[in-house]
């Protein structure tokens, strides 16, 4: 059983009981919703407590090699940018502050 702080045992519990054996996948915690909220909500209660922003999970340089290949190939000011596993929205915050101002994070 995968032991999840904040009731993610039993969101891994409940997505294994709706699962079929016939596809041969054990679902995972990390596909539910509950999991995820619950990641959230201590990410938010360590920021408001600590300043804490969060894990950059890529990090300023992969940030900046992203950036610099977006101005490289040219993408329009006015382009939309959807950032899929946004998390703490970091990467979208300094797209804002580098110059695009189109952007979504899911």
């Amino acid at each position: 059983m995968c032991l999840l702080a904040d009731g993610g045992v039993a969101a891994a519990a409940r997505s294994r009981e709706g699962s079929s054996a016939k596809d041969g996948f054990v679902p995972s915690a990390l596909g539910t919703r509950e999991h995820w909220d619950a990641v959230y909500e201590r990410e938010l209660q360590t920021f408001q407590e600590y300043g804490d922003t969060g894990e950059i999970w890529f990090g300023e340089e992969s940030m900046n090699r992203l950036i610099k290949w977006m101005q490289k190939h040219k993408i329009p000011l006015d382009a939309s940018v959807l950032d899929i596993g946004t998390g703490n929205g970091v990467f979208l915050v300094e797209l804002v502050e580098t110059w695009l101002s189109i952007i979504f994070g899911v």
